[in-house]
């Protein structure tokens, strides 16, 4: 091989591993803690850890664990605690949603199937004003339950497609269906596709519809306006979920919590 044949193979090769270099994002481990669960959930603003063992709500602080159970209603589906004051615990095959407090006591249970109007619950989150989000797989619309008036309002026509996964804030809903398209909709009830994300076994978005995603226990940062995924370097080779919050990144694996600092584009 001739000498500009070498020179030509090693640029190639370099210039390929520059690219496969900035295409994936660092992490500094910061710490491991031992949590014996079945689910992690994630931490609040106060630093509380959420969790889930034997279908039992857990809430731990530096120094105590508060819990909630109720297994009368069922399996826990989802739990929504981005209010500490005010936690969102839904259970699907009743059709019921609990409030409780910061101490996990029970403020208000909301029984969907009591409504004159039928609803379906397939997705509930907290939103602003002492509302919940919900999405309703009859009408296959979301709509907006106010906790203290006990009514609720539909704001969306409906759905082209079922809801896969979804995720609140305050403000808005967002949501994926079962071709990845990503949504979202206001208070208002204007509904806007940010665009559609690949394929993933779990999500957590982080703003501007970016997002932090899993499939086959490897992890991946997504640039929607570039439509491009970068590799997130941790040293898990299985990852049972995750979470982000305030620039921490957060793996569970094994009923241990590996926390990694991390700078996202």
């Amino acid at each position: 091989m001739s000498f500009n044949k070498i020179f030509f193979v090693l640029t190639l090769n370099f210039f390929c591993l520059a690219i496969i270099a900035q295409e994936s994002i660092n992490t500094v481990k910061q710490s491991d803690s031992a949590l014996a669960c079945d689910l992690f959930l994630g931490y609040d603003n106060q630093k509380n850890i959420y969790s889930i063992k034997n279908n039992i709500l857990f809430k731990k602080s530096d120094i105590t664990t508060y819990q909630y159970n109720n297994l009368s209603l069922g399996k826990i589906t989802n739990v929504d605690f981005q209010n500490p004051l005010q936690i969102v615990v839904f259970y699907k095959n009743f059709n019921t949603v609990v409030l409780l407090d910061n101490q996990l006591n029970e403020i208000k249970r909301i029984d969907f199937n009591l409504n004159t109007t039928p609803v379906n619950l397939e997705a509930v989150a907290l939103s602003s004003q002492n509302q919940v989000w919900f999405y309703d797989s009859i009408s296959s619309k979301i709509g907006l339950y106010n906790v203290n008036t006990d009514t609720f309002k539909w704001i969306s026509t409906m759905l082209e497609n079922p809801i896969s996964s979804y995720q609140s804030d305050y403000t808005h809903f967002y949501w994926t269906d079962l071709k990845w398209n990503l949504y979202r909709i206001s208070i208002y009830g204007t509904i806007e596709k940010l665009g559609n994300l690949p394929q993933y076994d779990a999500i957590q978005l982080t703003k501007n519809g970016n997002s932090l995603y899993v499939v086959d226990n490897i992890m991946y940062y997504y640039n929607l306006t570039t439509k491009s995924s970068s590799k997130i370097r941790i040293d898990e080779k299985i990852i049972s979920n995750f979470f982000f919050k305030d620039g921490i990144l957060s793996i569970f694996t094994q009923n241990e919590i590996t926390n990694y600092k991390i700078i996202l584009p």
